[in-house]
């Protein structure tokens, strides 16, 4: 007869904790994750102004505003699938050097996103450590602006960027 296993019930208890933990945040975040992320990138990225789709799309109507530069800094494929109408895609690995170049005028005013706002929020940063101010990172991003029925180009669907992406987009916004 062999002796019972002390360690077999706690081994147990433990991934049945652990899967269901999974599954709970899988479900919060399918419901909750793009406004947890809306409120956690401003708090993280304190020191950068932030906009939301409602104010970007109400400046870009504004016959009296000065439309921002728009720059989408998300890899290449998600930005072919769909991007802000007139964005220019500018890579999040651009050098120092090469995004002075672009910053020929240290006013002209900018606003960058990606796909929930932290790889934005990080450009952001990097565009005030190079003196460049007049910066806004789009609070929620492209997953915010296509939920709320903004136009896009190139497509009306959203590359999701990751599986974690996928769970924060409707069905009918995530592109195959």
């Amino acid at each position: 007869m062999s002796k019972p296993t002390p360690w077999k019930k706690p081994v147990l208890v433990t991934s049945t904790i652990v899967v269901f933990a999974v599954l709970g945040f899988t479900l919060w975040l399918s419901y909750n994750g793009l406004n947890a992320a809306r409120k956690f990138i401003p708090w993280k990225f304190s020191e950068v102004a932030h906009t939301s789709p409602q104010e970007l799309n109400a400046w870009l109507k504004d016959p009296n505003r000065t439309a921002p530069l728009l720059w989408d800094i998300r890899r290449k494929d998600e930005f072919d699938v769909s991007h802000l109408p007139n964005a220019l895609h500018i890579s999040p690995e651009t050098s120092d050097s090469e995004l002075k170049k672009i910053l020929k005028n240290p006013n002209q005013c900018i606003v960058v996103y990606c796909a929930v706002g932290y790889r934005s929020a990080i450009m952001a940063e990097r565009l005030k450590s190079l003196n460049h101010t007049n910066v806004f990172n789009l609070e929620g991003a492209i997953f915010a602006w296509a939920t709320e029925g903004y136009p896009l180009e190139g497509s009306n669907k959203v590359h999701p960027f990751n599986s974690m992406g996928s769970l924060m987009l409707r069905d009918d916004l995530e592109a195959d």
